[in-house]
This record gives structure tokens, C-alpha cells and sequence, in this order.
């Protein structure tokens, strides 16, 4: 991590906010799940094979630990993937999954003794 990204607040793994939430005594946590749009370019010799680019989701969660000083550190991960043209039953296949990688993390902070309202997507 350089230092202008530690200037900015982010941190580059889950660890590394459960590390600092335990050697300042806690802190005040948010998480932040939201679905977030991409879209897949292609290169130009393989657009005659497919579609221009495919439009796919993410499933994303903000983890922000605010420290007694204020400042704010934020760890982004995501939990799943999918293509925004799957069927219902495919979009609740894939946020269930999403929600069971997160259930794992909602307990690593549990057993760091960390708590707090536990949201999924």
C-alpha cells in the first residue's frame, strides 16, 4: 500500500482493519453492501464473435472503521459476480452466495470481539 493510499483511508484487506480495530479498542464500524453495473469491453477482432461487451453486477461491501481521532479507514470487497440478464432464480442463487462469503466475515470480526448489526444483500 503506498503512502497516498493510506493518506486516503484505504487498506487493503479485511485483516488489516480487524488487526487495527483490536489495537485501538474497537471503534465505530459501518458497512456499507450495495450493486454496482459493469461492463465487460471487448478488443475489436473478438466483437464479430460476441456482443460488443457484456453488462455484469457485483455484490460489494464498504467496511469503514471510523478511529477515536476521527480519521476513517475503508476496506472494499466483493462477494459474488453475476450477468444483469439472469434469470430471478439465477440473481438469488448468486446473493445467497454472497451472503454466505459474508456470514464468514461477519464472524472473523465476531471472534476478534468485534459487533455490530450484521446487513446482506
Amino acid at each position: 500500500m503506498t503512502t497516498e493510499e493510506n493518506k486516503k483511508g484505504y487498506m487493503e484487506r479485511l485483516e488489516d482493519l480487524i488487526a487495527r480495530a483490536i489495537s485501538r479498542n474497537k471503534g465505530q464500524f459501518e458497512v456499507s453492501l450495495r450493486k454496482e453495473t459493469v461492463k465487460q469491453d471487448t478488443l475489436a477482432a473478438e466483437a464479430d464473435k460476441q456482443k460488443a461487451g457484456k453488462n455484469w453486477y457485483l455484490l460489494m461491501a464498504d467496511f469503514a472503521l471510523t478511529g477515536s481521532g476521527g480519521d476513517i479507514r475503508t476496506v472494499t470487497k466483493v462477494y459474488a459476480f453475476g450477468d444483469i440478464n439472469e434469470t430471478g432464480a439465477e440473481e438469488e442463487m448468486i446473493r445467497s452466495i454472497a451472503n454466505e462469503r459474508l456470514k464468514i466475515d461477519y464472524q472473523r470480526f465476531r471472534d476478534a470481539g468485534i459487533a455490530y448489526p450484521e446487513n446482506f444483500f
